[in-house]
């Protein structure tokens, strides 16, 4: 009976042994998974405004060079510009005043990321008809 003793008791430590190490190596596996995944390195946000304007702001995580492009239809650029690794947050204003109705696309990038945004031009067209009338 002592000897059955030592046995479920030596049996016990060893499972609880091998229960701690597959714990420990789930967690390893979990924080491996958490530090291989990319983190975003910026952040955009963009909106046509009522006097035919795009207001684009980026802000990044990291000191990376970001590049903007607006393209037309047949994917001619439009207009382009590169903020400097070292500016971490831009704003801008793009006058779309002389553009035709129609879609267009806004891309923000850097070396290994791409936001595309697809921005819809559309003219507020008016037909009102006024009557002065003098007495």
């Amino acid at each position: 009976m002592k000897n059955f003793g030592k046995m479920l008791v030596g049996i016990l430590a060893f499972a609880s042994t091998l229960a701690i190490g597959s714990t420990s190596k789930s967690e390893k596996s979990n924080s491996r998974a958490i530090e291989s995944r990319n983190a975003v390195t910026f952040e955009t946000s963009a909106y046509i405004t009522k006097d035919a304007s795009i207001k684009l702001a980026v802000k990044k995580n990291a000191p990376e060079r970001v590049f903007i492009t607006l393209r037309a239809a047949n994917n001619a650029i439009l207009y382009s510009e590169i903020i400097n690794k070292n500016d971490m947050s831009y704003a801008a204003k793009i006058n779309v005043n002389e553009l035709r109705d129609g879609v267009y696309q806004l891309e923000v990038s850097t070396q290994n990321d791409r936001v595309v945004k697809r921005l819809n031009l559309a003219s507020s067209k008016w037909d009102t008809e006024r009557k002065i009338t003098v007495n």
